[in-house]
């Protein structure tokens, strides 16, 4: 049983898992990145990458998201928000009958010397569509940097 579980543990870990993360210093306090991080009606003005987040910041509570990755189509997302930690993470996700994919999202702010951000975006697939999902992972990544990019120009700019 013990070499079933490792074997299934390599398994998913080498193939059916991708871990994608970003991040950007920002020359802002963290409460001034958070005020821009959670004010989403906002986030249509400066977010291209994902331009709509409707509902409340509420653990346990779903939101509905637009994703627009460079290159592909907008993709409509609930994903449920699992933590929510003021002026440190976001985190919300969401699976596809839970065995075939599954997707979480973290924001995550720390601060930096001299009243500075770090702000960083991982995002963890795990199941076995992440097989097929190679040309979506690149355009997400490349979502992930300007999604990085535009905050730190919002929140530098307030």
């Amino acid at each position: 049983m013990e070499i079933e579980s490792a074997f299934h543990g390599i398994l998913v870990a080498k193939f059916l898992s991708k871990d994608l993360e970003t991040w950007i210093d920002i020359a802002a306090p963290p409460e001034r990145v958070w005020a821009v991080l959670i004010d989403f009606p906002a986030w249509q003005r400066w977010n291209a990458f994902i331009p709509s987040v409707e509902g409340a910041l509420c653990e346990g509570k779903t939101v509905r998201i637009k994703v627009v990755p460079p290159g592909l189509k907008p993709m409509l997302f609930q994903p449920e928000i699992y933590t929510v930690r003021p002026l440190r993470e976001i985190r919300w996700g969401g699976s596809f009958l839970w065995f075939v994919y599954r997707g979480d999202h973290s924001f995550l702010l720390e601060p930096l010397p001299g009243g500075n951000t770090r702000f960083r975006q991982i995002e963890r697939f795990r199941g076995p569509l992440v097989l097929l999902m190679g040309g979506m992972m690149k355009s997400t990544e490349a979502g992930y940097h300007e999604m990085n990019q535009a905050l730190k120009q919002e929140a530098e700019s307030r």
